[in-house]
C-alpha cells in the first residue's frame, strides 16, 4: 500500500483546484462599457410622476425605461441583467440586490410580514438564510430536513404551524430541489406564502420548472462561490407585480417615495434600505449569466463521474440527486460503523492528499448563539419575544432537529470543486485519493487528531 500523506507519504495532488470564477472577453467587454460611460450607479432615490407605473414595470419593459439620466429602477446594466435573468428563468420580474441576504430580507418585507410573525425554515443552511428574516422582525421557526434531498421535510411542517405562521422559506440546498408540490399544498391549505432560497441552485429544475419561479418569490445569490458570480450580489424573482413593486421600494430607500395619499397598508414595510446593485456588478452578472449553462453542464459531468467512481467504497454512500438537480456541492454520507474510522480522521487524511473535503456547516442554524440565547436586536430577546402579553415566545435548543444535527455532526462529507474549469482529469485525482485513503483505513483507525490543524487546501 502507498503510504498516506498524513503519515509522511507523498500526496496525490499538490495543485489547488480551480475556483469557479471564470472571466473572458465577455466580462471585459461589459465592464469596459461601464468604464467608458463612467456610469457606476444610476439609481435615483426620489419619485417621478409615473412612479406607480414604474414600480410594476415588467423587467422586459423596464430595460427600455429611461426618461432621464437617473431612474428609480437603476442604470442600464442593472436593468439589462434583470431582463436577462427574468427571461432565462421564466419570471415576469427580476429585481437585483447587493446580496442574496438582502434579497431574502426584501422578500420577507414584500410579503407583508408583521413583527413577531413566524416563518418556517429549514434547520440546515448558511446562517444568513435565517438571519435575513430578522430585518423585518420575523421570527424563524426551524424544521428538520429530509434525508432524500437535505431540504425542509414537508412531513414535519404542519406540526410547526401556529396562528402566527406567515410563510415558509424553502432552501434548495446543494443544488437539490425541495419537494415543492407537498410544500405548496401545505402552504395553500394554511394560506401561507412561500419563499425559495435558490442561492445554491441556479439552473436546477423541479418537474421541468426552474426553482425560484415556483413559489411566490425566489432569491438567487451571485456571491463568489456560487454558480453565477459577481463577487457579491443577488437577484429576486417573482411574477407578482405587488411583490415586485414592494421589493423595488425596499431595495431603494422606499420611504422616500410615498406621499400623504398612501394608505396604512401601502406604507407597511415600506422602510427602505440601500440594497442597490452597482453597474459594474451588473455588467459582470450579464456576462456570467451567459456562461451558466456551460458551467452547469461541467458541474453535472464532474459530479456524475465522482458518484460512479466512489460508489464501491464501503461506508461512503453516494446520494442520488432528485431529477433536475444541478450539483453545487457534492454530498456523500459516511458511516463510521462500516469502517471503524472516525469521520474526522478520514477528512484529515483526504486533505493531506490535497483534496479539500468538508463536512458541511459547522452547526444547524438554530445552534448559533443568536438563536440559542435569543439575542439579536438589543439584549432583551427582540424579536423572539414579540408574541404579546401571553408570555409566549420562540425558543431554540440543541436537539430540536435531530436529522440535521446527525448529518452535520456525523454523516456528511462534502466535495466542493465540481465547478468548471475543473475537469474529469481533476476528478480522477479525487477518486484516486479516496481509494488510497480507503486502502489505508487500518492505518488511521486509531490516529489521534487532537491538536492537529484541519487545514483547508483550496
Amino acid at each position: 500500500m502507498e503510504e498516506l500523506a498524513l503519515l509522511g507519504g507523498k500526496p496525490i495532488r499538490k495543485k489547488p483546484f480551480a475556483s469557479n470564477v471564470i472571466v473572458d472577453a465577455d466580462e471585459r467587454r461589459e465592464i469596459g462599457e461601464v468604464l467608458r460611460r463612467k456610469e457606476f450607479s444610476r439609481f435615483m432615490g426620489s419619485p417621478t410622476p409615473d412612479i406607480q407605473d414604474v414600480l410594476q414595470l415588467p423587467s422586459a419593459k423596464a430595460v427600455d425605461y429611461n426618461p432621464q439620466y437617473f431612474t428609480f429602477l437603476g442604470g442600464r446594466k442593472v436593468r439589462q441583467l434583470e431582463r436577462d435573468f427574468a427571461a432565462k428563468f421564466g419570471a415576469k420580474y427580476a429585481i437585483t440586490v447587493n446580496s442574496a441576504t438582502s434579497g431574502l430580507s426584501s422578500a420577507v418585507g414584500a410579503l407583508g410580514v408583521e413583527p413577531g410573525d413566524e416563518i418556517l425554515i429549514t434547520a440546515m443552511s448558511f446562517h444568513a438564510s435565517a438571519a435575513a428574516l430578522l430585518a423585518f422582525n420575523a421570527v424563524p421557526v426551524f424544521v428538520d430536513v429530509s434525508t432524500k434531498n437535505f431540504c425542509i421535510d414537508p412531513g414535519r411542517l404542519e406540526a410547526k404551524i401556529t396562528p402566527r405562521t406567515k410563510a415558509i422559506l424553502v432552501v434548495h440546498l446543494l443544488g437539490m430541489p425541495a419537494d415543492m408540490d407537498a410544500i405548496l399544498a401545505i402552504a395553500r391549505k394554511h394560506k401561507l406564502k412561500v419563499i425559495e432560497d435558490c442561492a445554491q441552485s441556479p439552473g436546477t429544475k423541479y418537474k421541468g420548472k426552474h426553482v425560484g419561479t415556483i413559489a411566490d418569490v425566489g432569491v438567487f445569490s451571485l456571491q463568489e462561490t456560487k454558480n453565477i458570480t459577481t463577487g457579491e450580489g443577488g437577484v429576486i424573482l417573482t411574477s407578482d407585480p405587488k411583490i415586485a413593486a414592494r421589493c423595488r421600494l425596499i431595495r431603494n430607500h422606499g420611504e422616500s417615495i410615498p406621499d400623504e395619499t398612501w394608505s396604512q397598508e401601502a406604507l407597511s414595510n415600506c422602510v427602505g434600505f440601500n440594497f442597490r446593485m452597482t453597474e459594474l456588478t451588473a455588467a459582470l452578472g450579464i456576462a456570467q449569466l451567459r456562461k451558466l449553462d456551460k458551467n452547469n453542464a461541467q458541474r453535472e459531468r464532474n459530479a456524475a463521474f465522482l458518484r460512479k467512481a466512489l460508489a464501491p467504497l464501503r461506508g461512503l454512500k453516494q446520494v442520488e440527486p432528485p431529477e433536475g438537480t444541478i450539483c453545487h456541492v457534492l454530498p456523500m454520507l459516511y458511516d463510521e460503523r462500516e469502517t471503524g474510522v472516525p469521520r474526522v480522521n478520514i477528512v484529515h487524511a483526504l486533505r493531506a492528499e490535497g483534496i479539500p473535503i468538508g463536512t458541511g456547516y459547522s452547526k444547524t442554524m438554530y445552534e448559533h448563539p443568536m438563536f440559542l440565547k435569543r439575542v439579536a436586536f438589543g439584549s432583551k430577546g427582540f424579536p423572539f419575544t414579540l408574541h404579546g402579553s401571553n408570555g409566549q415566545s420562540q425558543r431554540y435548543q440543541k436537539g430540536d432537529c435531530p436529522v440535521a444535527e446527525d448529518l452535520l455532526k456525523r454523516r456528511f462529507v462534502w466535495f466542493y470543486h465540481v465547478n468548471r474549469p475543473n475537469t474529469e482529469k481533476d476528478m480522477k485525482d479525487v477518486a484516486t485519493a479516496f481509494a488510497k485513503v480507503w486502502e489505508n483505513l487500518g492505518e488511521i483507525k486509531d490516529w489521534d487528531p487532537a491538536g492537529k490543524k484541519l487545514a483547508y487546501k483550496w
